[in-house]
């Protein structure tokens, strides 16, 4: 994750231009594409945001409602079974979910997702 001067989150990729060179919007982006970065309201399929999150190429919206909803059973990456707790990946979930909002001021600074995530270290020592 890489951060603007305003301290914004930034989804960051070394392989995203290779990701998006067959695209339609690849012509448009490429000049923030070859810098490796586009922000997730750029990816009009949402499938890069998706996979991020759940380590699946796509998303229903009944499995997003479910992560929103903190229900990770059908949603976490498969291999992390067993390897995190349910409160940790509700926490970390809607996180990664602000982070990866298709409004941009919906998406939390990195002092405040630092915040966050200090609190949660806290509570779980």
């Amino acid at each position: 994750i890489l951060v603007d001067q305003q301290l914004n989150p930034l989804i960051m990729d070394s392989g995203l231009p290779k990701l998006l060179a067959d695209d339609v919007i690849y012509s448009a982006l490429k000049t923030s594409a070859a810098m490796g970065y586009m922000a997730p309201e750029y990816i009009t399929t949402g499938r890069l945001k998706k996979k991020i999150l759940s380590g699946k190429r796509l998303l229903s919206s009944s499995m997003r409602s479910a992560a929103e909803c903190c229900s990770f059973e059908n949603f976490i990456d498969g291999i992390l079974t067993g390897n995190f707790t349910e409160p940790g990946a509700a926490i970390l979930g809607k996180i990664a979910l602000r982070c990866t909002s298709e409004l941009p001021d919906n998406r939390p600074t990195i002092f405040r997702v630092m915040e966050e995530l200090n609190d949660w270290c806290v509570k779980c020592r």
